[in-house]
C-alpha cells in the first residue's frame, strides 16, 4: 500500500453545501442557477458556475435516494381539463409559484394534469412507481375519501384549497366565503338589488365558499335570493356566456352579477354588450381571481383579488415543511376588493 505523500490533501466530496460556500451564496441559489428557475445577478451566477466547475459538482439524485431514501421529486396533481388549464391565467400563477418554491428548496416538480374522469388507482399507481416524495393536490371534483387509503403512508401531502370532505391533511386556501362577501357587498353599495350570482363549481369547495359569502351579504342586506337568480357555472368562459343568454331569453330582471371566477364575468359582459346592455350602466359586474383578464378586459372588471403565486408558493413550501419533519397548520390567505370600471356609478 502506498505511503500517502506528505502534503496531499484528502479528496472532498463535493456537495451542494461546499458549492454554496464556495461562491458566497445559500443553496437555494445554487439550486436557482443550476435549474434556470429564476433570475440572480451576472455576477452571483459567474460566482456559482465557477464554484460548480472548480469542485466538478453533479447532483446525483439516484445517490441522493439512497443516501436519504427519498427521490427529490414532488408531483402537483390538476385535475382539470387541458382547456381550463391552458386558458385560465390562475394556473399558471398557481404553478409559478409552487414550481419557484420547490426548486428553491432543491427539489424537482413534477405537473401531471388530469381528466376529470381518470381513475384514482392509476394515478396513485403511477405516483408510487416514480417514488416521488411529496404530493401537492389542486381542484379536485370528487371525494377525497375515494383516494385516503391509496396515499402511501410515508408521502407528504398537502392540498391547494380546503377540498372538503378530509381532516386528515393540510391545506393553504384563499379566504373565499369573505370573497364572495365582499363582492356582493360591493354591489348591493352600487345600489343593485336584483343581483344574479352564477357560481363556480359547486363541486369544489371554492364554488361553495363563494356561493356562501353571496348569500350572507344577500341576507346581511335584506335581500332574497330567487332561485332564477342563483345559476350554476363551472368557472369557464362558455358556461358564463350560456348562463347569461338563458337569463336574458327568460327576461329575468337583473341589475348586477356575481361571477365565481373572471373567466366566467367576462363571458357574461360579452353576452351583455352583445346584446346592447351596458355595462356598468345597466348591469354591474364583479369576478374572482383579479388575474390579467380582469385589467384588459374592456370594460376593466372589478374583482376579488387572491394571492395566486402565493397559494401556489406556500403549498410547496408547506410540503417542504413537511419532508423536514416539521408540523403543518392550515393556512388561509387574505383576498381584497379591486374596483374597477364594470362595477362604478
Amino acid at each position: 500500500m502506498a505511503a500517502k505523500k506528505v502534503g496531499q490533501v484528502a479528496n472532498t466530496v463535493a456537495t451542494i453545501d461546499l458549492v454554496a460556500q464556495t461562491a458566497g451564496v445559500s443553496r437555494a441559489t445554487v439550486s436557482r442557477v443550476m435549474n434556470g428557475t429564476a433570475r440572480v445577478s451576472p455576477d452571483t451566477e459567474r460566482a456559482v458556475r465557477k464554484a460548480i466547475k472548480k469542485h466538478n459538482f453533479t447532483p446525483n439524485m439516484t445517490a441522493r435516494r439512497l443516501a436519504g431514501g427519498r427521490s427529490g421529486l414532488v408531483a402537483l396533481v390538476l385535475e382539470e381539463s387541458s382547456e381550463e388549464f391552458f386558458l385560465n391565467p390562475f394556473w399558471g400563477f398557481v404553478v409559478q409559484g409552487f414550481t419557484s418554491a420547490i426548486t428553491d428548496a432543491g427539489m424537482q416538480p413534477v405537473l401531471l394534469i388530469r381528466p376529470k374522469t381518470g381513475s384514482e388507482d392509476s394515478l396513485f399507481a403511477s405516483l408510487r412507481i416514480a417514488q416521488v416524495d411529496g404530493l401537492a393536490i389542486f381542484s379536485w371534483h370528487r371525494s377525497v375519501r375515494s383516494f385516503e387509503k391509496l396515499i402511501p403512508p410515508t408521502m407528504a401531502v398537502v392540498f391547494g384549497g380546503d377540498l372538503g370532505g378530509t381532516d386528515k391533511y393540510p391545506y393553504v386556501d384563499v379566504d373565499n366565503v369573505e370573497g364572495g362577501y365582499l363582492a356582493t357587498k360591493h354591489l348591493i353599495k352600487q345600489g343593485c338589488k336584483n343581483i344574479i350570482t352564477i357560481t363556480g363549481d359547486l363541486k369544489l369547495q371554492s364554488g361553495r365558499d363563494r356561493f356562501n359569502g353571496f348569500e350572507h351579504a344577500m341576507s346581511e342586506a335584506g335581500l332574497k335570493i330567487a332561485d332564477s337568480h342563483v345559476l350554476h357555472g363551472d368557472y369557464s368562459m362558455a358556461m358564463g356566456e350560456e348562463l347569461t343568454r338563458n337569463v336574458l331569453t327568460k327576461k329575468i330582471k337583473f341589475d348586477g352579477i356575481f361571477a365565481g371566477n373572471d373567466l366566467t364575468a367576462v363571458g357574461a359582459i360579452n353576452v351583455l354588450l352583445q346584446n346592447g346592455i351596458r355595462v356598468p350602466e345597466d348591469v354591474k359586474v364583479v369576478g374572482f381571481d383579479d388575474s390579467p383578464l380582469a385589467s384588459r378586459n374592456l370594460p376593466s372588471l372589478s374583482s376579488i383579488y387572491q394571492p395566486t403565486r402565493e397559494l401556489g408558493a406556500e403549498v410547496a413550501r408547506s410540503l417542504v415543511s413537511i419532508l423536514e419533519g416539521k408540523k403543518v397548520e392550515r393556512k388561509t390567505l387574505s383576498v381584497k376588493l379591486v374596483v374597477r370600471d364594470s362595477s362604478k356609478k
